[in-house]
């Protein structure tokens, strides 16, 4: 058997030293070579797809935010926009006088009224059916109450019951508005749906028929003093339509 000589046991140990090294060395700089890549072999700037996108999306930003300047802009001398009553069913003829309170009452709000006015349709038939003189006094002008306690009375003195049932409001429309001095006047028509009944005190059918409806078209006009803290209108008159 031969045996090496130290020298060549020690030579051989230098060799594998070496190759470990080169090795490691040579997977550093791959390794290197790849983080280099990453961070500077990337393109620069955005992708043609990122630029397409971002611009849709400002395309989209612009669309949407034209309306709202268009509406801005188109205002009148007083700062309000002059599509102010383009939400509820208007009158050419009613235009200057909604614009004349609503300049001297800052509070008014077309869209507010009407839902009140269709409440208080339905509030004032009700109680005037009922005979509830408590409930129609913060609704009506006193010449308009007076009116409605006197029927109310001769009702009451004969025995008889009225029964009303308002199907549906078909169409509420403001037809006139005008301000003289403080006080505001709006005219509102209306067309609903109703059924009339009323009964004598042994039960019997005086006049009307709760199971038929007619068509009811109807003038009412609401006022209300503008300079009053008091918000409410209250109904001065009612004509057929």
């Amino acid at each position: 058997m031969a045996i090496n000589p130290p020298e060549s046991r020690a030579a051989k140990r230098c060799m594998r030293v070496e190759l470990l090294q080169i090795l490691f060395f040579a997977g550093l700089a791959v390794f290197i070579g790849i983080r280099l890549y990453m961070a500077l072999g990337r393109p620069v700037g955005r992708s043609p797809e990122e630029h397409a996108r971002e611009e849709a999306e400002k395309a989209v930003a612009r669309e949407a935010a034209a309306p709202a300047r268009e509406t801005a802009s188109v205002q009148d001398p007083s700062g309000r926009p002059q599509t102010a009553f383009s939400a509820v069913d208007v009158d050419e003829a009613a235009y200057d006088g909604l614009e004349a309170i609503a300049q001297a009452d800052t509070g008014f709000d077309a869209a507010v009224f009407i839902q009140g006015a269709r409440a208080a349709y339905g509030m004032i038939a009700g109680a005037f059916a009922r005979g509830d003189v408590e409930a129609l006094e913060p609704l009506l002008a006193p010449r308009v109450m007076s009116a409605y306690r006197d029927a109310i009375e001769a009702r009451a003195a004969k025995g008889e019951t009225l029964t009303t049932e308002i199907d549906r409001i078909k169409e509420t429309r403001l037809q006139e508005a005008s301000l003289n001095g403080p006080k505001a006047k709006i005219k509102v028509r209306f067309v609903a749906e109703i059924a009339h009944e009323t009964r004598a005190s042994d039960g019997s059918v005086v006049s009307g028929d709760i199971a038929a409806l007619h068509p009811v078209a109807e003038i009412w006009s609401f006022e209300r003093d503008v300079t009053s803290d008091n918000p409410n209108w209250r109904l001065s008159a009612v004509r057929p339509a």
